[in-house]
């Protein structure tokens, strides 16, 4: 059996081979991965930790003691000494630390095309997006470069590159862990969660995270989501949707579609995001605005300029929106709808991409909800499909629902041919 340090070295060499062209990390201090192996190999097996040995990337925005905090930014750095605190939990449950993964820059995106570290490439056909803001922490799980990954959520951006990478992953409720050690994109919407390939070990990381086992869930009740932008997905994912659903109910979950939908829900929950994240961004832009890329640029720009009284207008429609979704859902255990609208498109990606995608993943984001999100087939280009799981209440049910799915399915299973890939 080999030893954690076999493995790691191992699995460095993997990431010099492979990352070349996928660019899924931007930091990894190979001396320091290897002292810490060793570390764990040394430790005796009665005081190991639940993820001993088990590797982890870390989303560029976290901060990690050792590597630089960049935030996917030309001129934005830290040096931390210590570990943000999901990172430290992670550590002392026996995790190791490979690296940092791009992100789009200030997670601001959701595409991980990142014009200061480079694109991030999907592991299933580098010519497609591989999603964001998490993109380098999907692809590194996806390709095999780490066990799991930290990766962060504020408006998709853990489910959107589960979903094109054919991964798990977990938005967890807002609030739920602690941000700090965390570059912020918007304060009040940010979360930070997991990746794996299955939702058993996204499961099993997010117990360490909170500190404690996620209590066993009866579902009762689960409900698809239809109406509006959930229906105007491609046929290929509501043929996915579709085929959950059956694989459920043959499992002896009872599913029922409702409707619901709300047309002024996103540009609400967007109003919200700029004004929070205006709050983070005012102290660099007027020195450094030239230094950003040219869409986060504008995405500042923008946010600069929207006033007050507007986020108070949109707090009002984000509240009315909730009241409804709660009448809606109140009787359900989970929610399930479409991550993506579709397979992963070729990059460039196109703009349309942003407003097709983000307000399906919205009102998870908007009302602070936990979300799982799995995979759930392969579209008519070979790319991945996936599915949100919305805890209409507690993380349980979206984890409970989840590993009902992939226990039955092995879409979770599946792993990309990265010496031969689709172009």
């Amino acid at each position: 059996m080999q030893t954690i340090r076999e493995r790691a070295a191992d699995l460095l060499e993997r990431v010099r081979t492979i990352d070349s062209s996928l660019n899924a990390y931007v930091a990894i201090d190979e001396e320091a991965v290897l002292r810490d192996a060793a570390r764990l190999d040394a430790i005796p097996s009665g005081e190991r930790g639940p993820l001993h040995g088990w590797t982890l990337a870390v989303k560029d925005i976290v901060d990690v003691a050792g590597l630089p905090t960049r935030a996917g930014s030309s001129f934005f750095r830290r040096d931390p000494q210590r570990d943000a605190p999901v990172v430290a939990a992670l550590r002392d449950a026996g995790a190791l630390v490979i690296g940092k993964t791009n992100t789009h820059e200030f997670a601001w995106g959701i595409t991980t095309e990142n014009p200061h570290f480079g694109r991030t490439a999907n592991p299933w056909n580098p010519a497609r997006t591989v999603g964001g803001s998490s993109g380098g922490s999907g692809a590194a799980v996806a390709a095999g470069l780490a066990d799991f990954a930290l990766g962060s959520d504020t408006l998709g951006s853990i489910r959107i590159p589960a979903a094109l990478n054919g991964i798990s992953g977990l938005r967890p409720a807002t609030h739920a862990l602690s941000l700090d050690g965390i570059f912020p994109l918007a304060i009040g919407l940010d979360t930070v969660g997991p990746f794996a390939h299955d939702l058993e070990k996204v499961q099993r990381v997010y117990d360490v995270l909170a500190g404690s086992a996620v209590a066993e869930s009866t579902i009762r009740r689960v409900c698809r989501l239809r109406g509006g932008g959930w229906d105007r997905v491609d046929p290929a994912v509501a043929a996915a949707l579709d085929a959950a659903v059956d694989v459920l109910r043959a499992g002896g979950m009872h599913v029922e579609e409702i409707s619901w939908w709300d047309d002024e829900l996103m540009s609400a929950v967007a109003i919200v995001q700029q004004r929070a994240a205006a709050r983070v961004h005012e102290p660099y832009f007027p020195e450094h605005a030239n230094e950003y890329g040219a869409d986060v640029r504008a995405r500042v720009a923008h946010a600069l300029g929207v006033t007050e009284f507007a986020e108070h207008a949109a707090r009002d429609v984000v509240a009315r929106a909730r009241a409804a979704w709660e009448a809606a859902t109140g009787g359900y255990d989970a929610a399930l709808a479409p991550s993506v609208g579709a397979e992963a498109p070729l990059a460039p990606v196109p703009a349309a991409f942003r407003d097709e995608t983000l307000p399906l993943v919205a009102p998870a984001s908007a009302f602070g909800l936990p979300v799982a999100a799995v995979p759930v087939g392969f579209g008519p280009a070979g790319m991945p499909l996936g599915m949100q799981i919305i805890a209409t209440r507690d993380v349980a049910a979206a984890f409970s629902v989840g590993r009902q799915f992939q226990a039955a399915t092995d879409w979770h299973a599946r792993r990309p041919q990265l010496e031969q890939p689709t172009v």
